[in-house]
């Protein structure tokens, strides 16, 4: 039967007491010791995941830089537009005009 560590404590500790205590510690150490690999190992397969990424949020943050460009452009050929678009329709006037043509 296992005992509680304060049941250990307020008790007279005797030596099977002892000896269930350093049992229990020996197990934590062999636990930590897992713990430790298994966390060794999560740790390289986390850098290995990273460089292995490192290359493609690279190419994400210049694909937003890109768009970003894009979207400058996209709103500076807009007014462009409007104006290109007026200045076609007074020279298909002026050249309507001048040809003598009437518009319906």
């Amino acid at each position: 039967m296992k005992k509680d560590l304060s049941d250990i404590v307020i008790n007279d500790p005797t030596a099977t007491d002892f000896g269930e205590l350093s049992g229990r510690v020996g197990n934590l150490e062999e636990g930590f010791d897992t713990f430790k690999a298994e966390l060794a190992d999560n740790t390289a397969a986390t850098k290995r995941i990273e460089a292995n990424t490192s290359d493609l949020v690279e190419a994400f943050a210049n694909l937003k830089g890109a768009f970003k460009v894009l979207n400058w452009i996209g709103k500076f050929a807009r007014p462009l537009g409007y104006i290109a678009g007026a200045v076609a329709a007074v020279v298909s006037l002026y050249t309507a005009f001048k040809a003598g043509t009437t518009v319906k």
